[in-house]
């Protein structure tokens, strides 16, 4: 049923077949700036500076804005959680063994939800100088994210120049920003990168996003790309990126705080001095374009609580290598993140044998597993996608991806491998639009599976190491129906 209606959906709005557009914007990541990578950000805006304007060297402002608003209709289904809690007494510095208490918390079933997301409003405000040959610009994007701990989500300063451009403030990475994948062209909310992360409840350990590990998001940095190097509708355009962030935790207008990460005390550490490296390589023909790029990105990563040597981590160092490519309005996009061990614990852990509370009220203790830091890591993401688009009428996009780790948990004789934790998603997404600016979606989760065997030693020593109650989640699945409306202007 949700096939047919899907379909009915498309051919609706389906004009003949023709190679004669261009597949997206957002895939053109507007080739005329010399700031490849950062079409997204102003792609749309209130009021475009006329050319008697440029001449005259004069001031302007632009203002642009962007929501969506979904309904999810569908199952995300989680039997239960299981809430582990600390040791009553001993030390988590010298240990010779962890024990912890799992309780399970039945969860109710997702069945139907409401939200506007991804909203936000930006005022740009540019001055040309050196005879208009540079642009000097200051902007500022507020958001109406329930998920943000601040409404001002980019405050910057960019100066754009022939000899590249320059950003200072609160804004994206270039992680964000040159990445040349699928989730540039894929519709409705983002398909594997879309909205269908508010609907679902992750498995502990498991990794379901396109991302980096050790993405910066908008936090305090130094952005700058190069010009472009070549003739990127001849031979191709080269164009090289880099990035400094001080502190991944100072993010917006949201309270610095040395003692833990502003953003999540108990899951997320943060990175000192991060740096961000790219190289992206662009040709766009009449017909046919195509992207690459290469980032990675490094820092120096602190543990979620000071002072506390069993919980540091190795530190952040991740690199993604991605493609995208159109013939007319077909689109085919591949990209491959590697984290390798980032994020993961730096020390050894001894025997740990959790217990799980049972519903008749009895304990079962579980078979007693360690953690040995040279048996986790090698975490990677898998995204891809192909896609119709038809640039301001209508598209179509197919996304999967696959994503895995190894936990680092094994048999006390550390014979045998690692346990896995590993996911998988398909998504379905389509658009169509209504009037300038005003597109409706309909988003297709046909299928989100997660699992991590490892779960309860993960809560075990993540409850002992903390001394606060940590819940986490065996395995999840899940499928849903996604439908609304996106506005930009």
């Amino acid at each position: 049923m949700v096939f047919l209606l899907f379909l009915y959906f498309l051919v609706t709005s389906m004009p003949l077949f023709a190679l004669k557009e261009n597949p997206s914007s957002s895939n053109v990541k507007m080739l005329d700036k010399k700031w490849m990578g950062g079409g997204a950000t102003f792609a749309s805006s209130g009021k475009v500076p006329s050319s008697k304007e440029k001449e005259n060297g004069g001031f302007s402002l632009l203002l642009s804005g962007k929501a969506s608003f979904t309904m999810t209709l569908g199952q995300n289904k989680t039997d239960y959680t299981v809430l582990f809690t600390p040791p009553s007494s001993g030390s988590v510095f010298n240990l010779g063994g962890l024990f912890g208490n799992g309780e399970k918390i039945y969860s109710h079933v997702a069945k139907s939800q409401l939200n506007v997301n991804n909203s936000q409003f930006m005022v740009r405000a540019e001055q040309p100088f050196f005879s208009n040959e540079g642009t000097f610009a200051v902007f500022i994007a507020f958001t109406g994210d329930p998920d943000n701990k601040q409404s001002v989500r980019e405050i910057a300063a960019e100066v754009d120049t022939f000899y590249g451009t320059l950003v200072l403030g609160n804004t994206k990475g270039i992680e964000n920003r040159a990445v040349a994948g699928p989730v540039s062209f894929f519709r409705g909310t983002g398909g594997t990168d879309g909205a269908m992360s508010r609907f679902l409840n992750p498995t502990t350990g498991v990794y379901m996003f396109p991302s980096m590990k050790g993405d910066t998001g908008v936090s305090t940095k130094i952005v700058f790309f190069s010009p472009n190097f070549g003739d990127i509708k001849r031979f191709g355009a080269v164009q090289f990126g880099l990035s400094y962030a001080p502190n991944t935790s100072m993010v917006g207008e949201a309270k610095m705080n040395t003692a833990f990460n502003s953003k999540d005390p108990l899951k997320a550490s943060f990175d000192m001095n991060s740096f961000a490296q790219s190289v992206r390589y662009s040709l766009e023909k009449e017909l046919f374009g195509i992207s690459m790029s290469f980032v990675r990105i490094h820092g120096r990563t602190r543990p979620a609580i000071p002072q506390q040597p069993l919980l540091r981590v190795y530190s952040n160092n991740s690199w993604d290598l991605a493609m995208n490519t159109h013939y007319g309005p077909w689109c085919l996009g591949v990209e491959y993140i590697y984290n390798g061990r980032s994020g993961f614990l730096k020390n050894d852990l001894p025997s740990l044998t959790p217990s799980l509370t049972l519903d008749n009220g009895v304990k079962e203790k579980l078979p007693s597993m360690m953690y040995s830091s040279n048996s986790c890591g090698k975490n990677y993401t898998f995204n891809a996608g192909l896609g119709y688009v038809l640039k301001n009428q209508w598209g179509v996009s197919l996304g999967y991806l696959r994503t895995g780790s190894h936990t680092g948990f094994v048999r006390p004789d550390q014979e045998g491998n690692s346990i896995k934790a590993k996911g998988s998603a398909w998504v379905l997404s389509g658009d169509r639009a209504l009037v300038d600016g005003v597109e409706c979606f309909l988003e297709v989760a046909i299928s989100y599976k997660m699992s991590n065997p490892a779960w309860p030693y993960m809560g075990t020593a993540g409850a002992a190491l903390t001394k606060l109650p940590f819940p986490t989640t065996p395995s999840n699945s899940a499928a849903a129906v996604l439908s609304g409306l996106k506005v930009k202007f």
